[in-house]
Order: C-alpha cells, then structure tokens, then sequence
C-alpha cells in the first residue's frame, strides 16, 4: 500500500515522503521526489496505528488542498497525543530563486514570539530576580508612565502609547530604531496613554518591547542570548534564531505577495521581544513539548490562565491567547508580519500543538477548527481569528 500510495503522490505531482517505518534508503528516495515537485507533504512520525494513519491522511488532504487552490505557502506540524502524526512543507521558501520549502525552513514567527518573551520573564521571577508586581519605574528610573507593573505588560494592561503609532508622528533620525531607541522615544516624548494601568486589555506591542529591555536589564545579557541560553538551547531548538536585516541563514524562508513580489523590511525590524524569532515547525513542536512539561519554567500554568478579558469569550494571559472553548481550553498566538502568517496551538485535554508557518500572508492560517476537528472528530471548535 506504501509504494502505492508513492505512485499515486508522484503522478499528481504531490510528494508524499511518508516515514512509517521506511529505511534510508527509502528517505533519500522520497526527498528526491519533494525536489522534483513544486508542492511536497513530508509526514515523518513512527509508526502509526491505523487510526492515526487516517488522521495523517486527512490532514494532509487540507494542505495539500489549499496547496493546489493556490491559497496556502508554508509549513505545517500537528502534534497529537505527544505524538508527531504529520509534517507538511508545501510551496516556495524563496520565490526569487524558485526554492522549494522544506521541514528545516525557518520562518519569521512575528507576534508569535511574544510567547518566548513572555517566557524569559517567567524564568526570571522563578529565579527570584524579579516580582509581577514590580513598577517598569523600579528598573527604568526615567520611565514618565507611573504605576504600570511587569503583569500589566505581560497581560496587555498597561495602557502605553504602541509605537508602532506614535512613531510616525514623531520627529525622524538617521538612528535605527532599536528597544533602547522606543524606550528613549517614550521618556523624551511623552505620548499619551490610552488608559489607566490595570483598566483594561488592549494589544500592544510596546509592552513585549519594555519587557525584552526588562530582560536585559535584569539578566545582564542580551535579549537575544537569554533567550537563546534558556529557551531555545534547552528545547534543543537548533533552527531557531532571532532575525537580522544583515545575515543570511540556511533555509530562510522569504516572504512575498500574491502578485509573487517579494516583501522588504521596514524600520521596525531591529526592534525584538514583540516579533524578530524565527523558527521551524519541529523546533516549535520541541518548544511546546518542554513548555507544557514545565521542563523550561516550572509554572507555566501561571501564564497560560486568564488574566485580562480580549472580547469574545476570550482571554489574554501572560504572552498567551486562551480560547475557553467550551471547557476544551486551547492555549494559542498567532502572528503577522510582513509577508508572514503564523500560528500555534495548544489544546490541553488531549495535548496536542498545532503549528502553522506561512511565508505569504495566507489567511487560512488561522482556521485550524478544520484541524481539530479532523483529530477529534467533534464539531464546534472556533477558529483562533486574532491575527497576532
């Protein structure tokens, strides 16, 4: 049924490598045939009950799907009962150079890396560094915003101008905007809050900002080591970086419009802790798995519960989007950026992560009911429509 299955896939030119129990051989084979197409589905978990198998079809049945109708370019992983059941890399990583994605393309996750940031604060107050409900003024002396705490910027309540805003309607430098450069903007300028600390939630970039700043205050390190010392290095997560406009990284994956022009970057990429991670699908499967084991902060439960309501029925937590949906919580944050769409999932009944990387701003990225409901058979689920 295998070599049948593999016929089938190279005649509608969908290179279906499945990894059930093959040898290397076999593996080698089925590479050849995802770079001989220009659309691949590379499932790779162990061997699966016949069960699974069905799910792992199906899945791969809605990307592919969205492949051919020409409304879907990324990477997608499903982790199901800590079990990898599919992997899929469907389209271009670079549309200049006609590169095809693969499972090892590293995309920007934008939003989705407030959830690392949000992390590294965790691990901190663990080492006793720092409380929640320590003031931003106790470390930034300067700070012109009184009585905002760190769990006001972790849970979106903080009230701050976001300078993605504020910024252009300030006077402009030659200085690349930087963390330390939205700080001084802040201080110099004064622009005015949106509300009272703790009044209400709204989502706000500056926060994840201060708290990346807060980091390296705190740490002595820079943001990007902290996070890459405590989290990704003990996630074993070796694709994932914190972008730069300068480098050049193995299996990149470029963004581009529909029109397939590809998408620049702008002033704000060298600012990070709202957005700058990039990341595989399967080093976020590795990040998921550590996290929701307590293996990188012990109380992880205190970031992903409710602390500040985000309409809908929903609820913001710390670096966390949380969808109650109906006693079956799913633990979630999507991204956009540029020509990016992302997102991941986390459903605590039954443990399963759902990770979904585009590089052109595909919007089915974040209907994923279709998903779960493929892996629970139960209608119902709502679709995670925050887009970051």
């Amino acid at each position: 049924m295998r070599l049948l299955f593999l016929i089938i896939s190279g005649v509608c030119l969908i290179a279906l490598a499945s990894h059930i129990g093959v040898s290397k051989g076999e593996n080698m084979r089925a590479e050849k045939k995802y770079h001989a197409a220009k659309n691949s589905a590379t499932i790779s978990p162990p061997v699966l009950s016949k069960q699974l198998q069905k799910k792992q079809y199906a899945l791969d049945s809605i990307f592919t799907t969205d492949y051919k109708h020409g409304i879907f370019n990324g990477c997608a992983a499903v982790l199901y009962h800590d079990t990898t059941i599919y992997q899929s890399a469907l389209g271009f990583e670079n549309i200049k150079s006609k590169k095809n994605l693969c499972n090892e393309s590293a995309f920007q996750l934008a939003s989705v890396s407030k959830m690392f940031t949000a992390v590294a604060v965790l691990k901190l107050k663990e080492q006793n560094k720092l409380d929640l409900t320590d003031n931003v003024e106790k470390y930034f002396p300067n700070f012109p915003y009184k009585n905002i705490t760190i769990k006001n910027l972790l849970s979106h309540t903080s009230g701050l101008p976001n300078y993605f805003f504020f910024y252009y309607h300030l006077p402009k430098t030659d200085t690349l905007l930087t963390n330390k450069g939205v700080l001084d903007l802040l201080t110099l300028h004064k622009p005015a809050a949106y509300f009272k600390p703790g009044r209400r939630f709204q989502y706000n970039n500056t926060n994840f900002v201060l708290l990346a700043l807060l980091v390296e205050k705190i740490s002595g390190q820079s943001f990007q080591a902290f996070v890459k010392e405590n989290i990704f290095d003990v996630c074993g997560m070796n694709n994932t970086y914190f972008f730069s406009v300068s480098d050049s990284i193995k299996n990149q994956a470029f963004s581009f419009d529909y029109r397939k022009h590809p998408i620049g970057t702008d002033e704000f990429d060298y600012v990070v802790g709202d957005k700058g991670v990039c990341s595989t699908t399967q080093d976020m499967l590795l990040f998921a798995k550590r996290l929701f084991e307590g293996k990188i902060v012990a109380n992880i439960n205190e970031a992903i519960k409710p602390h500040a309501r985000t309409g809908n029925g929903r609820y913001y937590g710390l670096g966390f989007r949380i969808n109650p949906n109906g006693g079956d919580t799913i633990v979630f944050h999507n991204g956009w950026w540029h020509g990016y769409r992302t997102a991941f999932q986390y459903r605590k009944a039954d443990k399963t992560t759902l990770v979904i990387l585009s590089n052109r701003l595909d919007k089915n990225v974040y209907q994923t009911a279709r998903i779960f409901n493929t892996l629970s058979a139960k209608k119902g689920t709502e679709e995670e429509s925050d887009s970051d």
